[in-house]
C-alpha cells in the first residue's frame, strides 16, 4: 500500500494477509476528515497498530515511522488543541504503553478506557501521573486471586502471558502454537478456579482473540472511552484505527457518532501474518496493510494539517 495521494489503480490491493484500501478511497477519507468543522479527534490503539503485532506482548515496540508522524501530530495537538486531539486506546496498563510509545501531546488510554493519562509535549513518560476510577477497585483482590490461579491450574504453561491490570486480568496465549485451544484451555482453568475457591468477582469476558481479559462487568469497554472522548471534544471528525476485536467497540462508537453529524473514520489494520477480524472489516471504512502504513497514513494526516495550518 502506499501513502495517499499516490497514483494506483481505484480498487481495494490484495496482500498476503488481506485487502488493503486503495489511495483513492484513503484520498477520499483525509478530505473529510481535514476538510470537517474543528475539531478532528485521531483514536489509535497500540499492539497491531502502533506497533507490529508480536507473539510475546512484553517485546512489542513502535513503529518507528508511526512514532515519528505521532510526534508531529503530537507537536501539531498542543501548538492547535482546537483543531486536533490524539488518544492511544489500548488494553494495556497507560504506564506500560506510554513508555512504548514515548510522544508527548497525546491522551493515553490504558486497560481499555479504565485508565487515562496526558503526557505533555516534553515529559517523561515515566512522569505520567495516571488516573483511576477508586469505584472500580474492589475488582482488585479478585483479579490476582485469578491471575496466580489460572496460571496454577494451568502448571504455567510457557505460552501462557498474565497480565495483571489491577482491577482487570488479562491471559495472553498468542505464543501457543493452537491459539485457540489455548484460549479455550484458559477459559476452563478461569472456571475451574471459581469454583473451587467459591470465586464472585464481578468480572466479565471481553473480545479477545488470542487473549481471555477479564474485567469489570460495568466498567465498559472501548466503545464507552471513545464516547466519553467524543462527549468531551465534541469533534466535526473522528478517525479510529485498530486491529482486534476490542476496537470493534470503538467503531461501534464513531458510528454512532456519525449519527449526530460527525465525519466518522473508521480504519482496520491487518497484522504481519493474519488478517484483521472478518468483524472488524465488516464495520472498517478502511484497511491497511499493517503498522508500517499506519505510519504513513499518520504522515500523510500530518502533511495535510501542517498545509492548512499555513495557509491560514
Amino acid at each position: 500500500m502506499t501513502s495517499a495521494g499516490a497514483s494506483t489503480p481505484a480498487s481495494p490491493v490484495s496482500t498476503a494477509t488481506g485487502t488493503v484500501s486503495s489511495a483513492a478511497d484513503i484520498e477520499a477519507a483525509f478530505s473529510a476528515l481535514v476538510t470537517a468543522r474543528p475539531l478532528l479527534l485521531v483514536v489509535i490503539d497500540f499492539d497491531g497498530t502502533l506497533a507490529v503485532g508480536a507473539r510475546d506482548p512484553a517485546v512489542a515496540r513502535i513503529e518507528p515511522l508511526a512514532q515519528r508522524a505521532l510526534r508531529r501530530l503530537g507537536g501539531l495537538s498542543t501548538a492547535h488543541p482546537d483543531r486536533l486531539q490524539l488518544a492511544v486506546l489500548t488494553g494495556r496498563v497507560v504506564a506500560d504503553v506510554a513508555a512504548r510509545v514515548r510522544v508527548g501531546g497525546v491522551e493515553y488510554l490504558g486497560d481499555h478506557g479504565l485508565e487515562h493519562g496526558r503526557l505533555a509535549r516534553g515529559e517523561r513518560a515515566e512522569r505520567l501521573v495516571v488516573e483511576t476510577d477508586p469505584a472500580f477497585d474492589v475488582h482488585r483482590d479478585p483479579a490476582e486471586v485469578l491471575a496466580t490461579g489460572v496460571a496454577a491450574e494451568l502448571g504455567d504453561p510457557a505460552w501462557l502471558f498474565v497480565e495483571r491490570k489491577g482491577p482487570s486480568v488479562a491471559f495472553h496465549v498468542r505464543q501457543a502454537d493452537d491459539v485457540p485451544a489455548a484460549r479455550a484451555a484458559v477459559v476452563r482453568a478461569i472456571e475451574a478456579v471459581e469454583r473451587r475457591l467459591g470465586l464472585v468477582h464481578g468480572l466479565a469476558h471481553y473480545r479477545g482473540r488470542s487473549v481471555v481479559d477479564l474485567r469489570p462487568r460495568d466498567a465498559g469497554g472501548k466503545r464507552e472511552a471513545v464516547e466519553r472522548l467524543v462527549a468531551r471534544h465534541r469533534p466535526g471528525a473522528v478517525a479510529v484505527l485498530g486491529d482486534e476485536m476490542s476496537d470493534i467497540d470503538a467503531f461501534d462508537a464513531v458510528i454512532a457518532a456519525r449519527r449526530g453529524g460527525t465525519v466518522g473514520v473508521t480504519i482496520a489494520v491487518h497484522g504481519l501474518s493474519r488478517p484483521a477480524p472478518a468483524e472488524l472489516l465488516a464495520v472498517a471504512d478502511l484497511s491497511l496493510a499493517g503498522a508500517r502504513d499506519v505510519g504513513r497514513w499518520l504522515a500523510a494526516l500530518a502533511r495535510r494539517l501542517e498545509r492548512l495550518e499555513r495557509s491560514a
